[in-house]
């Protein structure tokens, strides 16, 4: 199974923010799982607490906080920082990123950029598990199967608390709260086969 790379958007801009989840939507195995508007206390350790592989930064965004907090982030191994960028950026400001999106490109500039960000060195293959158990794999494609949890509790022979309280954690992990958003992700993630769908 393709890893999931866990992204925080940090974009004041309503427009610019749909767009980038739009994007990243287009790419199998990443997820937007938090969105700051860049005006939050103790953003650094908010980002950090939800343990992300990436961080798309607009810098506009951050305004005064913006040199404290990506200092901070650049010496955190386990995290990529991506710079959402406009094409007439200041060099000290451009140059405080390794990865860059500018907002200016088309489409497929963007798609292409954000893929080799996540290459194969990338964060991208970082989490081959991905960040569900396999446990949670199972319960995940018997609910895209589209049993209840009764059904799965007698399928499995477990509680129907139990399978409860499994799909409540694949739903925290996975920030996806519909079947049908289950059943693109697991589909996305070759968790499930197309034809083993009810």
């Amino acid at each position: 199974m393709a890893g999931v790379t866990n992204i925080v958007l940090i974009e004041h801009s309503f427009l610019l923010r749909s767009g980038v989840e739009s994007l990243v939507q287009e790419i199998p195995g990443m997820l937007i799982m938090e969105v700051f508007d860049g005006s939050e206390k103790s953003l650094f350790e908010k980002i950090k607490s939800k343990k992300p592989d990436l961080v798309i930064i607009n810098p506009d965004s951050l305004g005064e906080s913006f040199i404290g907090v990506i200092s901070k982030l650049q010496v955190e191994p386990e995290i990529e920082v991506v710079g959402l960028l406009k094409k007439d950026c200041l060099e000290n400001i451009s140059s405080r990123f390794k990865h860059k999106l500018i907002t200016s490109e088309n489409k497929h500039v963007l798609l292409d950029s954000l893929r080799k960000i996540c290459g194969t060195d990338g964060p991208c293959e970082k989490n081959n598990q991905g960040p569900i158990s396999k446990r949670e794999i199972i319960i995940l494609k018997e609910v895209v199967k589209g049993l209840t949890n009764q059904e799965i509790a007698d399928k499995l022979f477990i509680s129907i608390h139990t399978v409860m309280t499994h799909r409540k954690n694949i739903t925290k992990k996975l920030g996806i709260k519909t079947v049908s958003g289950l059943m693109v992700y697991s589909l996305m993630n070759n968790i499930i086969d197309i034809n083993e769908m009810g």
